[in-house]
């Protein structure tokens, strides 16, 4: 029951004075200590100069130290219990599946995140609520509050039993849905473990955090008017906030990341010599030095598939396929990049093939060499591929500081292939394809986004032969506008759009119902996983119901999945990085995905859907 408090007879200025020194303490109390104990464990250096408050008013308690006596700063004390019941609450739904099925170890770093982030708020909630009972002069019983401890107590213990029949299950389900093997309930053990150490660690972290900022609060009170040091202590935590995140970390990083994979775009892997056939970039008679490549550049041209392995599938004699690539160093600037890799294309004879295809890498400047190895084969060499490099980072750091890049080299090198395409002679020009992978999809469509749906397919269909877009990030332009246009009824993992008559999508999904249109050239096609974090996880997850747990869900995401805000945010995060580790056929490894796609956009004459699956046993014999 709720209990009146005896009437407080302060004067305003105490109050005040009162409230300033509960925000400064729910600061750091919000980060890992309770409202009970905040107060009572940490003595001010010096006391604010107002008469105590109340004996019944212990929550807003202000302890004096003797001068000079220094504030205890003490990491271990009574939790909150706001933060304990939110902790367990967020503990047992970081357990649910969501994406991609998880490691012991990365179920416990999850748990432990989440457990400390519920904590966190449901401390500060804890504060707030407890400062509106006290405005209205009441407070919970003691035998409320036993209660409640005792529910806090009996779901931790039911938790963690709970812990070693429900977990395994959902992964083992999960695991069961993209063909790897189940983990043993044994590991549980561990991922508590885990989990613990986390929680502990961010506990210390965010207690040694929160004195900090109650200490400059206090320093501010002692020297100026409440309500002043309130905005002067906001102004200094956000100032050595951005200094710390911006000036340190963050530049930091970036100084790093450019060092790093510089110094790696530089290298060649071991195995990889520069190529001596005449139709690839970087050999002697190109005008692309090897040296300029890149690291994956150099990887790409050095790699074209063999003609005795493409003779091994058509059975007749095969062409051998050009690859054209210009690196960073490789020109001064992106518009000469582009209109270099066209000279190659000159040069190499690649508008007389019957295929060609502008490439967008990702972010390292990779193009899959199974993407281009289907490609190929399926065509007996009559290929030309051209690329061009716009960093060296990995595509998650790129699309952190320099995702621009990417759609200005997409839309630069498309525009160059595509003007001078244009002036070749209709009957004999090749078939110009659009491709891009990932970040690569995400550059690519910069070629041909439009203000609506409706104008970017009309840019794709009158300035292509075809379009093959794989595994596009939740950001793509085009995708989303797809996605949020797409016939009613239809899936958001698997959009259909006007019935599939200009743009559909392939997801491996067994069973797949046939579209009403039919499907008018140019093909655009995109590519793309139910599980796949990529494509489906998105920032704004921490407070909205993302669209791919909308049922039905894709074939191979489990069934209990459940979302929560903030936790699915966080599970997403391992997502991502699972993803790329994923089994081939689901998350972000579509190698197996090519040789239906191709067939779908920019088939050979004659081909057929038997075809199709002799390619894939070819490629990927069992």
């Amino acid at each position: 029951m709720l209990v009146p408090l005896e009437h407080s007879h302060v004067s305003k200025s105490r109050d005040l004075a009162i409230g300033v020194e509960a925000m400064s303490e729910t600061a750091s109390a919000a980060s890992t200590e309770s409202a009970d104990s905040a107060d009572s464990a940490d003595s001010a250096d010096s006391a604010v100069q107002t008469p105590p408050p109340d004996d019944t008013d212990t929550a807003v308690r202000a302890t004096s130290a003797a001068p000079g006596h220094p504030t205890k700063l003490r990491f271990f004390g009574r939790p909150s219990l706001g933060g304990v019941l939110l902790g367990l609450i967020f503990w047992w739904r970081s357990l649910y599946p969501t994406l991609m099925p998880r490691t012991w170890i990365a179920q416990g770093v999850v748990t432990g995140l989440c457990i400390a982030i519920g904590y966190a708020i449901g401390t500060l909630g804890g504060h707030v609520g407890h400062r509106i009972l006290q405005r209205f002069e009441v407070q919970p019983s003691a035998s409320i509050k036993r209660s409640a401890w005792l529910v806090a107590a009996v779901g931790a213990v039911g938790a963690a039993l709970v812990n070693w029949i429900v977990w395994p299950s959902w992964q083992s389900s999960q695991r069961e849905l993209l063909a790897m093997d189940p983990d043993s309930r044994v590991v549980v053990l561990w991922m508590q473990l885990v989990a613990a150490v986390v929680v502990i660690l961010l506990g210390l972290f965010g207690r040694l955090v929160g004195r900090g900022v109650q200490r400059v609060h206090r320093f501010n009170v002692r020297h100026m008017p409440a309500v002043v040091a309130v905005l002067v202590t906001s102004v200094v935590v956000a100032l050595i906030a951005n200094v710390v995140l911006k000036d340190v970390l963050i530049a930091r990083f970036v100084s790093w990341a450019d060092t790093s994979f510089g110094a790696v775009d530089a290298s060649t892997n071991e195995g990889t010599f520069q190529p001596e056939s005449p139709l690839a970039s970087g050999s002697e008679k190109s005008l692309v030095g090897w040296e300029t490549l890149g690291v994956q550049g150099r990887e790409f041209v050095a790699n074209q598939t063999p003609t005795a392995e493409i003779e091994d599938f058509t059975g007749t004699a095969a062409m051998e396929p050009i690859r054209i690539y210009s690196g960073i160093r490789s020109a001064a600037d992106v518009e000469d990049r582009a209109a270099l890799a066209v000279k190659e294309i000159d040069r190499t004879g690649g508008w007389d093939r019957d295929v060609l295809v502008v490439a967008t890498t990702t972010g390292t400047g990779w193009i899959d060499p199974d993407a281009a190895e289907a490609l190929e084969v399926m065509h007996g060499g009559d290929t030309a591929i051209v690329g061009m490099q716009y960093s060296f980072l990995p595509s998650w750091i790129s699309t952190l500081v320099d995702a621009g890049n990417a759609q200005e080299a997409g839309r630069v090198l498309f525009d160059a292939v595509h003007e001078a395409w244009e002036k070749q002679p209709e009957a004999t020009r090749p078939r110009l394809i659009a491709f891009g992978l990932s970040l690569g999809s995400y550059g690519g469509e910069a070629a041909f986004a439009g203000q609506d749906m409706a104008e970017s397919i009309n840019n794709m269909a009158s300035k292509t032969d075809g379009v093959l877009f794989v595994g596009a990030k939740n950001d793509n332009v085009i995708w989303r506008q797809l996605t949020a246009g797409r016939d009613k009824g239809s899936p958001y993992w698997e959009p259909v759009i006007d019935g599939g008559r200009q743009v559909r999508f392939q997801t491996r999904a067994p069973g797949d119902d046939p579209l009403t249109a039919e499907w008018e050239d140019p093909h655009i096609l995109y590519v793309q996983h139910p599980s796949d974090p990529v494509t489906f996880w998105t920032m704004d997850g921490w407070r909205r119901k993302p669209g791919w747990m909308q049922k039905p869900t894709g074939h191979d995401i489990s069934d209990s999945t459940s979302w929560t805000p903030i936790v699915t945010w966080v599970q997403g995060f391992y997502d991502l990085t699972a993803g790329f580790a994923a089994p081939p056929g689901h998350g972000h490894d579509f190698r197996l995905d090519y040789s239906r796609a191709w067939s779908r956009v920019v088939p050979p004459e004659n081909w057929t859907d038997s075809d199709t699956t002799r390619l894939e046993e070819f490629l990927f014999p069992k």
